[in-house]
């Protein structure tokens, strides 16, 4: 039995429909407008690349500048928040009735994102899914977000598991195949509804790609 099924969020369990990179958009622009004017192409790539990644690392790398990040990183999470409340959230069709199959069923649940702890909260309130995993984490609660494995090891901590190898890691990125790998996770599927494709995500780790969490039972338990 899977001791754990951990899932990232954006473009994996919840449509993204381009709001990371909306928000990812409107952060650069407030906070470095002239570096935009020149860069705005090379940001945007490199925002799309690093997806799954936690924000503010992303933006350190990008700014060079930990302080230039951090004010980009506010602009970015409160950018997507007023999204959020804009334009709604949607699951990725089938994410909610996964995951209470999966409660059903005894499996052991967890979310990790890029994304801090108050947007997390927003989306799990926009989407009532407060309660539909067993556990949640954040790059704020490990200190580093993917490619570091840190966030699937408090996962794990939390949730009693011992034998990593018995774990299951869904996700759209390179990051979170990344992460996986190093987690020592024996299932690691990559999924087409999101950041990266198929190529990308075996190259970077995956054991399988799926179209979308949807298809996941008929690989783990067919």
């Amino acid at each position: 039995m899977f001791q754990m099924i951990a899932f990232d969020v954006a473009g994996t369990t919840v449509q993204d429909e381009g709001l990371v990179i909306r928000a990812f958009e409107n952060a650069f622009s407030v906070t470095v407008p002239e570096l935009w004017d020149k860069k705005s192409n090379e940001f945007r790539q490199y925002a799309l690349d690093t997806m799954g990644q936690s924000k503010i690392e992303v933006f350190t790398a990008m700014l060079g500048s930990r302080e230039l990040a951090q004010a980009a990183n506010v602009e970015f999470e409160d950018a997507y928040l007023k999204l959020v409340e804009s334009d709604g959230l949607d699951e990725i069709p089938g994410a909610e009735a996964l995951l209470i199959s999966l409660r059903e069923k005894g499996f052991k649940t967890a979310l990790t994102t890029g994304f801090s702890r108050p947007t997390l909260d927003a989306i799990l309130d926009s989407l009532g899914w407060r309660d539909l995993v067993d556990t949640t984490v954040v790059p704020g609660d490990v200190g580093v977000g993917r490619p570091s494995p840190l966030m699937l090891e408090a996962a794990a901590s939390s949730l009693g598991v011992e034998d990593r190898s018995s774990c299951v890691v869904v996700g759209d990125t390179g990051s979170d195949m990344q992460a996986a790998v190093a987690f020592g996770a024996g299932t690691r599927v990559g999924v087409l509804s999101g950041a990266h494709g198929r190529e990308f995500l075996l190259q970077k780790g995956a054991t399988a790609v799926l179209y979308s969490v949807a298809d996941l039972p008929n690989l783990l338990f067919n």
